[in-house]
């Protein structure tokens, strides 16, 4: 018998610590309602203006990229890092507003100081109190660059002054999250005139009911539900950032705060899920209407804002995809831009949008793509895998992953019928897959044009890149070999999978050692369900779904609600590149489970 997925909620009562304001000098009401709090109440009426500090409780503990986590296992040796400098993450989770400004107290002054410098170029005037500005802040996670180590936060916090009018005050903000804690001061000159400590008003706590089929369809509706309403809160709200409207990648359950807004070409796969759960009545009806569609597509407008435009640039009409975390970087980020990432969030993004609303905004920007991507193979054969901003050249090297970049071009000429984008696709894939492929039908781990190759490590996620080229390419080409290398990279992975479902993060080795794939889980889930719907080998099928029933069982339902319905990653690359071993989803683990759910789902309604 199927049972439904069942949820045991506990609404926790409300708990307000110094629910009355703390009675100093003045008369002073903080009142949180929900997500807005509201301060009125009197002052001495000699006061033209009273300063209000907001202390989040997120921010009791600033996390730092040289943290480490305890569930690092003793074994595993970490990259050593530049340590001349540390960067710091303070945590806004209050709405800005003109006028506030973010304040970080240091046990000292710093030789340097950068904040977000990765879209923030000036330097911050130096001082043992780091004042910044709102327009310089971002929603959630800020990086904080602080030279040397020996100067350490003390304490962040927001502030902004109020207008006193004889007597009275009366103002309201908004919290970023109804889980909020932390303290309101009201100040006149730095003398305390009243105090109000907030817990959380509401914790959501849900047990996980794993009996019954995982994989029955209210199961299932529930868990993309639970997926996308993930994917909405991790929206990238604040209209003063250049990523307004994208996601933030991350959530980090250990430090309560989503991150890096600003890994764009990952967006790609929640465009999709977005687009593709709103086709089904079942679930979109979950969500105000027209929600899910209106979210992919700020989305994708957010990441057209980052095309390069100027001519004279080598990386002319390549999108921007990320910024790295990097301690040899005097602001600890560098630019990087990548043909391969831009045309796997084209397939993703930008065409599926196009074929969504017509607009032909997404259908030039994957075109000007795809002759980028032939202008540069002309010029290199081989893509260089990233072009380095700061430095101003590109990398000699390609990875494994750059084969997904096969994806836009494979969506472009499913839209074109142009047989120039087929041969531009063609060209780029096959010039990798010489490169990297094997005998056994493996690929390597990358290549170097100076060094040659850079042997497999068996990186699930990698291995799954490659996957995803192979069956783009098949899908724009077929019959032409590409299903046959597919198939033969999927016995190994077959061979590599737990019994449970899961890859570890190296397929070879043991979970133990390298942690749980959770991204690689919920991608090869979908791989496999694509491969099958091509070769219709029942042992394809099966692999997709005990990896799709892994995800389903290993979904999180805690009581921290910002991460309720993602999936947790404990790996070395929890958050690709710092917060390794921590407790981190990502938005595009939850959108693979997505798609490769809604391929169950329709598997289901063919067999009735």
């Amino acid at each position: 018998m199927k049972l439904p997925l069942i949820f045991s909620v506990v609404a926790l009562y409300a708990v307000f610590i110094n629910q009355a304001s703390a009675q100093l000098s003045s008369d002073v009401v903080i009142d949180k309602k929900g997500s807005t709090v509201i301060i009125s109440g009197t002052v001495p009426s000699d006061l033209s203006s009273v300063e209000i500090r907001i202390q989040s409780s997120r921010n009791d503990h600033i996390s730092k990229i040289s943290d480490v986590s305890p569930l690092k296992p003793a074994s595993f040796v970490s990259t050593p890092s530049v340590r001349n400098k540390e960067i710091y993450y303070p945590i806004v989770d209050v709405k800005l507003q003109p006028g506030m400004s973010g304040n970080l107290v240091l046990s000292g002054v710093p030789t340097t100081t950068y904040v977000n410098q990765h879209i923030n170029k000036s330097e911050i005037k130096l001082s043992s109190v780091v004042n910044i500005a709102s327009e310089q802040l971002s929603f959630w996670e800020n990086a904080v660059c602080l030279v040397p180590v020996s100067i350490v936060p003390k304490q962040f916090y927001l502030s902004f002054n109020m207008p006193v009018v004889h007597g009275n005050i009366r103002r309201q903000f908004d919290l970023l999250s109804n889980q909020w804690s932390g303290t309101i001061e009201v100040y006149d000159n730095n003398k305390l005139l009243a105090s109000h400590s907030i817990g959380q008003e509401t914790s959501l706590s849900t047990e996980f009911n794993q009996q019954g089929d995982l994989l029955s369809p209210d199961n299932l509706l529930n868990s993309i539900h639970e997926s996308l309403a993930y994917t909405l809160r991790s929206q990238e709200k604040n209209p003063s950032s250049p990523f307004f409207g994208g996601l933030n990648l991350f959530y980090d359950y250990d430090a309560a705060t989503y991150r890096s807004n600003y890994w764009i070409w990952g967006w790609g796969p929640s465009v999709s899920l977005l687009l593709e759960a709103n086709k089904r009545v079942e679930i979109s009806k979950r969500f105000p209407a027209g929600k899910l569609k209106l979210t992919a597509d700020q989305i994708g407008k957010a990441s057209l804002s980052f095309i390069v435009k100027d001519k004279s640039h080598p990386s002319f009409d390549v999108p921007v995809s990320r910024w790295n975390r990097n301690l040899s970087f005097n602001t600890g980020f560098e630019e990087r831009i990548s043909v391969a990432d831009a045309q796997f969030l084209s397939g993703w993004a930008w065409i599926p949008l196009y074929k969504e609303f017509g607009d032909t905004n997404y259908l030039k920007a994957a075109k000007d793509l795809t002759l980028a991507t032939a202008r540069l193979s002309k010029e290199y054969g081989v893509i260089p895998q990233d072009y380095y901003q700061e430095l101003n050249k590109w990398s000699e090297h390609i990875l494994d992953e750059s084969g997904f970049g096969m994806e836009g071009l494979a969506e472009l000429y499913s839209v074109t019928k142009d047989v120039k984008d087929l041969e531009i696709g063609r060209t780029y894939f096959e010039a990798i897959r010489n490169k990297l492929q094997r005998p056994d039908g493996l690929w390597e781990r990358g290549w170097n044009r100076t060094t040659g190759v850079m042997p497999a490590i068996y990186v699930t996620r990698g291995m799954g890149w490659a996957m995803e080229g192979l069956i783009a390419a098949d899908r724009a080409m077929p019959d032409t070999g590409y299903l046959d290398k597919a198939n033969t990279m999927a016995e190994f992975l077959m061979k590599w999978q737990h019994s449970d479902g899961s890859f570890s993060f190296n397929a070879d080795k043991p979970v133990s050692e390298v942690g749980i794939g959770d991204k690689a889980t919920a991608l090869w889930s979908l791989l496999f369900y694509r491969l099958y719907n091509r070769t219709h080998n029942p042992r394809h099928l099966l692999a997709a779904r005990k990896a799709l029933n892994w995800c389903v069982k290993n979904k999180y339902y805690g009581s921290d609600i910002e991460g309720r319905g993602a999936i947790v990653c404990v790996s070395p690359a929890s958050a690709v590149g710092y917060r390794e071993w921590f407790r981190v989803s990502c938005t595009y683990t939850s959108a693979f489970f997505g798609l490769a759910a809604l391929e169950e789902l329709k598997l289901q309604n063919l067999s009735k």
